[in-house]
């Protein structure tokens, strides 16, 4: 982002001569540009590192309704070069009362299985390398290998764009993985329905920053092959995001009779954890509820998503949020 003034204005502001709304309104903002000014780090910070206690909910189970777990989830992170992350993430969940169960008719269990990962208590989350990059003034681009989260191991690549002053966000993205043991962190299933699992998605977002709320939309064919969409609704308060979403595809490929006709839905909350530690916190505390674990309608967990890295530096946001600076 480069903003653009004068000095004389500069002056004029600290004297007085003008208010902050008249400095911002003759000057600049230009989020298009590309390469960083020439500055040297002394001080680079290329390894970060954060925990956080984590309680889960496990439902509806037929073991009883109400089955949890209580733990920490940690992960460390070491930046080698510009854009580029390596992540390593681990859970322990000391309490742990999760069942070992899944749809047994389920003809492509891409996530009804979910119980049998969820009932270890310590597992290596992920393990994957991450590379951000501004391919153009405009254009971003990401793409992450390696274990990507707890059920799945492979590739992963987005691009993304803003375009009209960053009102609309556009992208694609894909993945292609295979399906890791519950009980072994390197090692990948066997005799499976699928050996590779794609995705491939039409992406986009349209940003209100009037009410503070977007509205996303994916595109595309899923985890299990089917084809369809998913609809997310967002609204931002103080940092804190809600969310709620509904999806449908095409079921007609389950012969099952738990996925056909099913549409995932649910609602989730996001809380930085800077909220309660009074300091600056790159940690966020994801909460969601869904009704049902099924197959239909499901995406691999990305550990970056690219909208969500643009996030405000877009001129839409930038000319609203530039009235804070004074």
């Amino acid at each position: 982002m480069k903003f653009t003034t004068t000095g004389i204005d500069i002056y004029e502001l600290y004297q007085d001569r003008m208010t902050a709304s008249e400095f911002m309104y003759i000057s600049s903002l230009d989020t298009s540009v590309q390469p960083g000014p020439d500055i040297p780090v002394l001080y680079k910070k290329s390894f970060r590192y954060g925990y956080k206690p984590n309680f889960q909910m496990y439902l509806n189970s037929p073991e009883g309704f109400f089955r949890y777990r209580l733990g920490l989830s940690g992960w460390g992170m070491y930046q080698p070069w510009k854009g580029s992350s390596l992540i390593a993430g681990v859970q322990w969940y000391p309490v742990n009362t999760v069942p070992v169960e899944s749809l047994e008719e389920s003809t492509i269990p891409v996530r009804s299985d979910l119980s049998l990962y969820l009932n270890d208590n310590l597992a290596l989350e992920r393990l994957m390398f991450d590379q951000i990059i501004k391919l153009y003034p405009d254009i971003y681009g990401r793409v992450s290998a390696g274990l990507l989260e707890i059920q799945y191991a492979g590739m992963d690549g987005e691009l993304a764009a803003p375009i009209l002053d960053g009102r609309v966000l556009l992208g694609v993205s894909g993945s292609a993985v295979k399906k890791r043991l519950h009980d072994s962190a390197f090692t990948f299933q066997e005799d499976n329905v699928k050996d590779m699992y794609t995705t491939l998605f039409i992406n986009g977002r349209l940003n209100i920053p009037e009410i503070e709320s977007a509205i996303d939309i994916k595109a595309g064919r899923f985890l299990a092959g089917d084809n369809g969409a998913r609809v997310t609704l967002s609204k931002y308060i103080k940092g804190v995001t809600l969310q709620a979403w509904y999806s449908f595809s095409d079921t007609s490929m389950f012969s099952d009779n738990v996925n056909p006709g099913y549409h995932d839905k649910g609602i989730s909350v996001s809380i930085p954890l800077r909220l309660f530690k009074g300091s600056d916190s790159r940690t966020l505390y994801n909460y969601s509820i869904s009704p049902w674990t099924r197959d239909t309608q499901q995406d691999i967990e990305h550990f970056n998503n690219l909208f969500d890295f643009i996030g405000r530096n877009v001129t839409i946001y930038l000319q609203k949020d530039r009235k804070m600076i004074y």
